[in-house]
This record gives structure tokens, C-alpha cells and sequence, in this order.
């Protein structure tokens, strides 16, 4: 201080080569600064790209590998029915009994298919409000159709028949035997037979003994429509393009447009879906010549832009479909720009206090390294709503599966726990459950139960619902698997079933129903006049 105040009355020149000093170090400071920016920017601008791009595509591949997720669980459930020769075609109702539930709970699917290769087939579709049946026999060149309107499972309302020549189940592209168990077909996109509409068939096979032994096939019907009006709720970026890709037949969806990829421009005077098929057409010759890259992007001109896109598979076999996402490159580019050249201005102000200073806390700092946050998976709406309704008659939370929080030991006290909840739903007016979510609606994640991956929690839950439920209950059961804030969320949604549901443990059985939030054990006889009252009513 006391050396500052004898410099008090130094010239004015002294002063400004000081100033001038500082000033050329502070330009020389801000000129380095923005060389490495401007090197960094080009340096890691390849890479960058590549992790927004598979990020995004991982966030989307989630959201609509749920969509087909749930069509494979029902077909592996129905296999497994059909494997214990539960299904008869000869007993039409029983078989309307246990797929109305399904058709009733699997939107997506407009139709159900049972079929062997003798020519027998049920088909199950729903007309309006009305369920209707087809069931059809083989004779040579003629195929004997026999339709019923049903009310109900066991209501039927109006029959009549014909005959045809042009429809045999055995020739259709979704009746396929596989050598290989348990292993979902998607068939080729075609017409369907009773509509006309374009669509594609998932399907699933198994081998059923007799004289002579015959092979079972049980599909699901999806129009391309409803495929392309749940891209539409994914949609909500108006700078991205989002899009289902099937290589094999050369044809994609897109929130807006259905089409196949093309190799030739359009004209000037095409629309704006033309203008999709386009870009998209160049993405796949783009993606094909590079060898159908999973972890990286490939580039492409659109007119005056360049667009980056990344695909990723369904997993959903050898004809597998692929999520694929594109955006122009300034919109991906855009926070890495903002990352390294947003920084440099505020630098100015903090470089006025001191070069040295400024460089030291600007690396402490991490400006560089200014990071984003990995984007959360969109939840489902029906978990949102189902969190906001809150606990009661028909909604219930579960923190885990298997963990019990207070000693981070696994134990059945907290699977049965759940396990009696879907059995009090199944006995009374259904309801869901979310497992992940505490008692306060709070979304903690199903991470403290330890699954290897998603794929194992779910066979997890499936085992335990046919050991202590059973199999044949699994069509009133409906099971997703959502990531919310990066954490799991199991949603089981059950529907209610006329049948009397036990739960079994060990060598009891217990039944439960639902009394406001909590699920009820009934004794002996108590459950026999809830059954009788149950069955008077109707229900």
C-alpha cells in the first residue's frame, strides 16, 4: 500500500505503457484462447457429433422398442399357453376368453391370429364395438369362412358364412415354422387379408405332437398407421426427423408420411413428405455403403444443408427393423459452438482482472468442459397419470422388486408383496401398479434390485407371475419397463378377471381383492361368497 501511494505522482506515460502492457497481454491472452476454440471445435467436431447422435437415437430407440417390446412379450406368453396345450381350437369361447383381454389391452394390434397347418384358423379382430370372429377351414381349393359377432366372450349376436379360393392361412407371409424356440417372425409388409390396409404380421410357432404332428402359429396384426400414429407422439422436435427403417423391404415411416426409399429425385413440384423420402433414401444408400454402421453417423446433402443421421436396431430378429433419427448438422453442432465460443465473452470481463488469474480459474473451472446433461427418457403419459391419481382402489407403489431398502438384502416378503397387489386387481376392478415409485409418488427406480438388464428384470416378473399366479393369467397382465430420469420404472397394468385368481405359495393358496389402497386377504369362506356374489352379479 505504501509503495503504491509514493508512485501516486509517477507520469502519465509511465501509467500508459502499464495500461498498454496489460492490454497487449490481455489481446494476446483472448487471441490464444480463441485459436484453441477454434482448434478444439474442429478437432473434437467429428466426435461430438457421434455422441448426440447416438444419444438421441438411444433415447428413441427406448421409447419405441417399448412400442414392439410389448407385442413379443404377448406372443412369447400366448407361445407358451399353446406349449401346455391350453389352446383348443375346437373351444371357440375359451379361446375368446383369453384373447378379447389381449386385443382389449394391446392397442397397436388391429388383429389375432391362431392357425396349423392342417388349415385351421381363429381370427379375432374387433369391428366398431363389436368383436368379431372368423374361423376358417381348408378343403382342397376352397377355404370355408365361418364369421360371428360377439358382445361378449360367450355372447354371440349374428353368424354367417362363405366360402372362398383365394385365402389359404398357410400361404400367408406370416405363417412361418422356426426351428428355433421361442424366436419372434415379422413378416414383410403386405395387405391384409379382411381390410386391404398395409401393415406387417408378428408372429411365433411351435410344434404340437399327434397323427400326424402338426405346427401351430398364433400372430398380431399392425398396420403401418398405427405404427406411424405412435411415431407421432414421439415427435416432439420440430428440427429432427424421426423414422422407422425396414432394410429389408425398403420401406420407412416417419410421423408424417409412410413410403419407400426411392432412387430417383422428385420433381420441384412434390411435397413436403416427398421431400422425406428423399432425404431418407439418401441416408440408407449413405448408411448401406458404409456397412450399416451401429456407432457412428453418416452425412448427407439435402439441398443446401448437410444433415447428420444414426440408426439403431429394434433387436426384434434377423428382419430386424431400425430407429433412425437425422437432423441438420448446424442444429446437432450448435451447443458445441455455444460450449466453446460463448465462453471466450465472458472471458473478456474476468481477463480485466488479470491474465494469469483469469487463465488459472478459467481452467480450475472446466470452461471447456461445460457439459449437458444426458437427456431424459420421455415416461409414458399413463405413468405421469398414474402418479398424480395417486395411491387407492386401483393404483399402488412399489419401491423394488425383490430389495428390501432397510437392509439392502433381497427377500420374498417384497415380491410377494407386489405379487398380491396383481392378484387383488386381477379379483377385483383391476388397476396398476408401478414398481420403482415410493409411497410419497416419488420416481426412485428399480436400480437397488440389481438386474443384469431389462430383458432380465422382465423374465424376472414373468417367472414369478407363472409361479405364484399362473401362466395362464398373463393375458390379464400388461408389463412395461420405463426409463424416467434415467432410473426404471416397472408399470403392470392388470384388467380384471371373471375367473377366481389365486396366489400360490408354496403348498396355500391366498385370495386377495382390493379395499381402497390396500390389498385384503379373504379366509375360506369369506372367499366363497365374494365368488358367489361375484358370479351373481354377473361379473
Amino acid at each position: 500500500m505504501k509503495n503504491m501511494k509514493n508512485k501516486k505522482h509517477n507520469s502519465k506515460g509511465a501509467r500508459f505503457t502499464v495500461v498498454g502492457s496489460i492490454l497487449i497481454l490481455m489481446a494476446g491472452f483472448l487471441m490464444v484462447l480463441m485459436g484453441l476454440n477454434v482448434y478444439q471445435y474442429f478437432k473434437i467436431k467429428p466426435h461430438f457429433a457421434s455422441e448426440i447422435m447416438a444419444r438421441l437415437n438411444r433415447t428413441e430407440v427406448n421409447n419405441i422398442k417399448g412400442f414392439f417390446a410389448q407385442v413379443s412379450e404377448k406372443l412369447l406368453t400366448v407361445h407358451d399357453l399353446g406349449k401346455n396345450g391350453v389352446l383348443k381350437f375346437e373351444d371357440i369361447i375359451n379361446l375368446n376368453r383369453k384373447f378379447f383381454p389381449l386385443l382389449k389391452n394391446q392397442k397397436q394390434v388391429t388383429g389375432l391370429i391362431l392357425a396349423d397347418s392342417t388349415g385351421r384358423e381363429y381370427f379375432l379382430y374387433l369391428d366398431g364395438d363389436s368383436w368379431v370372429t372368423r374361423v376358417s377351414s381348408v378343403k382342397g381349393s376352397v377355404t370355408h369362412m365361418v364369421f360371428q359377432k360377439w358382445n361378449g366372450p360367450d355372447e354371440p349376436v349374428k353368424k354367417w358364412e362363405k366360402n372362398v379360393r383365394d385365402y389359404d392361412p398357410r400361404k400367408r407371409p406370416w405363417f412361418r415354422s422356426s426351428s428355433s424356440e421361442r424366436r419372434v417372425f415379422w413378416s414383410p409388409v403386405y395387405r391384409f387379408y379382411s381390410t386391404g390396409k398395409p401393415g406387417v404380421t408378428a408372429s411365433v410357432s411351435w410344434a404340437e405332437s399327434g397323427n400326424p404332428p402338426r405346427t401351430v402359429v398364433f400372430a398380431l396384426d399392425i398396420t403401418l398407421s398405427q405404427i406411424q400414429k405412435f411415431l407421432e407422439l414421439q415427435d416432439d422436435n420440430k428440427h429432427e426427423l424421426l423414422f422407422i427403417l425396414n432394410p429389408r423391404d425398403k420401406f420407412f415411416i416417419t410421423p408424417k408420411y409412410i413410403g419407400m426409399i426411392i432412387t430417383a429425385a422428385p420433381s420441384v413440384s412434390e411435397t413436403e413428405a416427398a421431400e422425406d423420402s428423399v432425404l431418407i433414401s439418401r441416408i440408407f444408400q449413405a448408411w448401406e455403403k458404409a456397412g450399416m454402421p451401429l456407432d457412428s453417423f453418416v452425412k448427407v446433402s439435402m439441398d443446401s444443408s448437410k444433415w447428420l443421421a444414426s440408426l439403431r436396431p429394434l433387436e426384434q430378429g434377423d428382419e430386424a427393423f431400425y430407429v433412425g433419427i437425422a437432423a441438420p448438422e448446424r442444429v446437432v453442432l450448435a451447443d458445441l459452438r455455444n460450449t466453446l465460443f460463448d465462453v471466450d465473452f465472458s472471458d473478456m470481463a474476468v481477463a480485466l482482472l488479470g491474465g494469469a488469474v483469469v487463465l488459472f480459474i478459467f481452467w480450475k473451472v472446466g470452461g471447456f468442459r461445460s457439459e449437458k446433461g444426458q437427456e431424459s427418457v420421455p415416461p409414458l403419459l399413463r405413468i405421469r397419470d398414474y402418479i398424480e391419481q395417486g395411491e387407492g382402489s386401483q393404483v399402488e407403489f412399489k419401491s423394488t422388486v425383490r430389495t428390501n431398502l432397510k437392509t439392502g438384502k433381497q427377500g420374498k416378503e417384497i415380491e410377494f408383496a407386489w405379487l398380491k397387489a396383481v392378484v387383488a386387481f386381477l379379483n377385483s376392478n383391476g388397476g396398476a401398479l408401478l414398481i420403482g415409485v415410493d409411497d410419497d409418488g416419488r420416481i426412485v427406480g428399480i436400480e437397488p434390485d440389481n438386474f443384469e438388464n431389462q430383458d432380465k428384470c422382465q423374465l424376472h416378473l414373468k417367472n414369478l407371475i407363472n409361479q405364484h399366479i399362473g401362466a395362464e393369467y398373463s393375458t390379464y397382465i400388461n408389463i412395461s419397463l420405463v426409463e424416467i430420469d434415467e432410473r426404471t420404472v416397472i408399470l403392470i397394468e392388470c384388467t380384471p378377471c371373471e375367473e377366481p385368481v389365486f396366489m400360490k405359495i408354496g403348498k396355500n393358496e391366498e385370495f386377495y381383492i382390493r379395499s381402497g389402497p390396500s390389498s385384503i386377504k379373504l379366509s375360506p369362506s369369506q372367499t366363497v361368497t365374494f365368488v358367489l356374489q361375484k358370479i351373481k352379479a354377473g361379473g
